[in-house]
């Protein structure tokens, strides 16, 4: 029914090679993503009309609903794609050629260095206040230490860019550094905004699966020996 009532889901697959290869190059959180590619598309392209009245479905989709889309288009995608030549051509030239354009003022590298950078001034100050408040103490049970270790542990755990906001461990630092990292990930999504509606990228994403549809159909099918009838 979810995806009678709304096309968000129609958008994501159809679309689902371009967001694949610019969530890989960027590292930017899935949920992010779809959100800025969604944001382009007008409320009456997202909506499905009724079949049996006028006006459309009102059924809005949970802000988790397109990561769930994605998670699993994109992993159908890679499954069939990432190991053939084209695919990996594709992912080079988003790299070299899209992520060196300062569609923000800053190529993708500068936009990036900000962000990490911010982001480890904000998991060393959580981390030390955590070593701090719950330092390793003799007296502990192994299962008391283990829980411990653990949750220091998820502070050191890599995310894709954007999901730091969503962990517990962020609003335990200052409001300042909090700031931060908020405004160095809305100067990401700028950036992807800007890729995701760059047209010489559509172009060359087009000219490529082009390419690679025509040079499937030209390969030569594997000759089959017929078996040979033995007559009695």
């Amino acid at each position: 029914m979810i995806k009678k009532k709304n096309n968000s889901y129609r958008l994501i697959k159809d679309n689902i090679a371009k967001l694949t290869l610019i969530h890989l190059a960027t590292r930017i959180s899935p949920s992010n993503l779809t959100a800025i590619f969604l944001s382009n598309f007008a409320d009456d392209k997202l909506r499905l009309m009724k079949k049996t009245k006028d006006g459309y479905w009102q059924w809005d989709l949970s802000s988790k609903t397109p990561y769930k889309y994605f998670k699993r288009e994109s992993a159908r995608y890679l499954k069939n794609n990432s190991s053939n030549h084209t695919f990996k051509t594709m992912l080079e030239i988003i790299k070299k050629r899209y992520l060196t354009n300062e569609y923000v003022g800053f190529r993708y590298e500068d936009v990036l260095l900000n962000y990490r950078s911010q982001e480890s001034f904000l998991k060393d100050f959580v981390r030390d206040s955590f070593i701090r408040v719950f330092p390793l103490l003799p007296t502990m049970t192994p299962k008391e230490r283990a829980v411990r270790n653990q949750r220091l542990g998820k502070i050191s755990c890599d995310h894709w860019i954007g999901d730091i906001v969503e962990c517990d461990y962020f609003s335990q630092a200052p409001g300042f550094m909090m700031d931060n990292v908020k405004n160095s990930i809305h100067m990401i999504e700028l950036y992807v905004a800007n890729l995701l509606n760059d047209k010489d990228l559509d172009h060359d994403l087009m000219k490529l699966e082009t390419n690679q549809n025509l040079q499937t159909k030209l390969q030569p099918k594997p000759q089959e020996a017929k078996a040979k009838i033995v007559k009695i």
